[in-house]
């Protein structure tokens, strides 16, 4: 039973590694996509909107409520400050905290990092398992010997 819950386990693991892989892939696409698009910088104000912080911004006589894009901790700010976003000339509704963009290529790097962490423990446990069991049948063969 146990060898069973190891190997599902595993295969959860590498699943979800698989998953991490494909997410970072997705964000590093978006960052070289979307780095060279020209930005422009709005003062706007933080809000608290149910349990998430949002911004609140005025672009070209629209006004806009929306998180920063990559920012899964929303640490932009206190409620009510005042802070500088950069709006996508072309799609007002994406902010970011920085010009470049450079928001989604640290989230895509941690996501990857995080997936080749779990491959390498996936591999080497697996290496290290198929090792000691080539041991243990040479031990036996030597005492029955």
């Amino acid at each position: 039973m146990t060898k069973i819950l190891q190997r599902l386990s595993r295969i959860v693991l590498a699943v979800f590694a698989l998953i991490l892989l494909f997410i970072g892939g997705m964000n590093c696409q978006r960052y070289l996509t979307e780095r060279h698009e020209s930005k422009t910088a709005v003062s706007g104000q933080v809000i608290k909107s149910g349990s998430m912080k949002l911004v609140r911004y005025q672009f070209k006589s629209v006004t806009y409520e929306q998180i920063p894009v990559a920012n899964i901790t929303q640490t932009f700010g206190k409620v009510g400050e005042q802070v500088v976003v950069y709006v996508n000339d072309t799609h007002p509704k994406k902010i970011y905290m920085i010009a470049g963009a450079t928001s989604l290529m640290i989230l895509s790097s941690v996501l990857i990092g995080w997936a080749i962490l779990i491959g390498l423990v996936l591999f080497f446990e697996y290496w290290f398992i198929h090792r000691l069991k080539l041991m243990s049948k040479s031990t036996q063969s030597s005492i029955l010997e």
